[in-house]
């Protein structure tokens, strides 16, 4: 009797992890999809097209290819050293992901979320990197001269989003930790 438990729990165990990566891959494949559709989109309409302003004062659309990374960081590297380095850096980023990805625990589902869409936008950008050693860019924020954001892609939106739930998975767990830690110090008084 307790063979069969023991079996039913792996087979759970393992249909949920098969799920995971299932879930992973959707995300990441569904995700360098878009991306990479949205980039061909800005390269066909907006190369050679200026601005298009779509919120007038607010959001515009603007082609631009970015050498660096975020904000332009590392545009003045070498260009053979340059693009070396951020395919290399984007490969490690990628692999640790997978491997943090690998170790989360099954019920840490926003974790894994976040890592999911690091993974999309790292891999998105990378895939540029690697057809053109610079990064297509086509979205611009900005507010009245008072805030002017960088242009970017969405590729870059996943990073952020990603960044975003893992801030907030790591406030909810550690808000976790400290209650638990807060009761387990009250019922021992």
């Amino acid at each position: 009797m307790r063979a069969r438990g023991f079996v039913g729990m792996v087979r759970r165990s393992m249909d949920e992890t098969r799920r995971s990566w299932g879930v992973l891959a959707a995300v990441v494949v569904v995700g360098v999809a878009l991306d990479q559709i949205a980039k061909q989109l800005a390269e066909a309409f907006l190369r050679g097209q200026g601005l298009v302003t779509v919120v007038e004062g607010f959001f515009e659309l603007r082609y631009a290819r970015n050498p660096g990374a975020f904000f332009s960081l590392g545009a003045d590297l070498a260009p053979s050293v340059r693009r070396i380095f951020f395919i290399a850096a984007s490969a490690a980023a990628s692999a640790l992901i997978v491997r943090l990805y690998a170790k989360a625990e099954p019920g840490q589902r926003l974790f894994r979320g976040s890592l999911a869409l690091l993974l999309a936008g790292a891999l998105g950008n990378l895939v540029d990197r690697v057809l053109w050693g610079e990064v297509i860019d086509f979205v611009h924020l900005y507010w009245r001269g008072v805030f002017d954001w960088a242009t970017f892609n969405v590729a870059d939106t996943y990073i952020v989003g990603g960044l975003a739930l893992l801030v907030v998975d790591t406030f909810r767990r550690g808000g976790d930790r400290v209650n638990g830690a807060a009761a387990a110090e009250e019922t021992s008084t």
